[in-house]
């Protein structure tokens, strides 16, 4: 079983902040049945190189691949998309192993 990290980039909508909150609560109960753990969040306070300023970055540990895919495949996660794109401006995610 190896281990694997998503990285979150986002930025937060300040008019989705009832989707944000939904989107969160929701999605963390999916991260729970997985077993995934945060590994730390951070509020972007400035660029260092281009010119894109993110609310946060976030990363997230999986227990594996699988336990990955059950989360960001699943019926419930789908059913959290319309939330997710009124929560975020901009969000990006990338998997590293």
């Amino acid at each position: 079983m190896k281990k694997v990290n998503v990285t979150i980039v986002a930025t937060i909508n300040q008019n989705g902040k009832e989707a944000l909150s939904h989107y969160l609560e929701k999605v963390g109960v999916l991260y729970k049945k997985v077993d995934a753990k945060p590994v730390n969040k951070f509020k972007v306070s400035k660029p260092l190189i281009g010119d894109y300023t993110p609310s946060l970055v976030s990363i997230m540990e999986f227990p594996d691949m699988k336990s990955l895919h059950d989360v960001f495949d699943s019926d419930e996660y789908k059913e959290l998309l319309p939330y997710r794109e009124k929560a975020f401006s901009k969000l990006e995610a990338y998997i590293s192993e």
